[in-house]
């Protein structure tokens, strides 16, 4: 077995495999992580976000961070892949034209896009 370091690109073809992942953002002193559907657009990721805790996080310019992944236990080998940067509203398609929508799984009662730059990303994979 092989664990690999992986790069920018390396990391972002990954998550081009996947459409669900973790946000992760700290607040009052805790850690607070919600699955999300996500897609990519140019260097950022978009979410859509309800109205609560990660939301605020974003208004208030915290780090927000996304990680993703994909693991086959029989075979002992997987990736993972984490995106780290100060998120900010999407706002309008007039504003940011070509933006895409993630397909939210959830029925949710009324969300915010929200993009995740890429600033920090990194990866590792195992394989044999």
């Amino acid at each position: 077995m092989s664990l690999e370091v992986l790069g920018p690109r390396a990391c972002r073809r990954l998550l081009e495999q996947v459409s669900v992942a973790w946000l992760a953002h700290c607040a009052d002193g805790a850690v607070h992580m919600v699955p999300v559907n996500f897609a990519l657009h140019a260097t950022e990721i978009v979410v859509h976000s309800v109205y609560g805790r990660s939301l605020t996080a974003v208004v208030e310019g915290r780090l927000i961070t996304l990680a993703a992944g994909h693991f086959d236990e029989e075979a002992r080998a997987g990736w993972s892949v984490t995106v780290t940067g100060r998120a900010h509203l999407v706002g309008d398609p007039l504003v940011n034209p070509g933006a895409p929508d993630a397909d939210v799984w959830a029925d949710l009662p009324s969300t915010v896009p929200v993009a995740v730059p890429m600033t920090t990303v990194t990866g590792r994979r195992v394989q044999r």
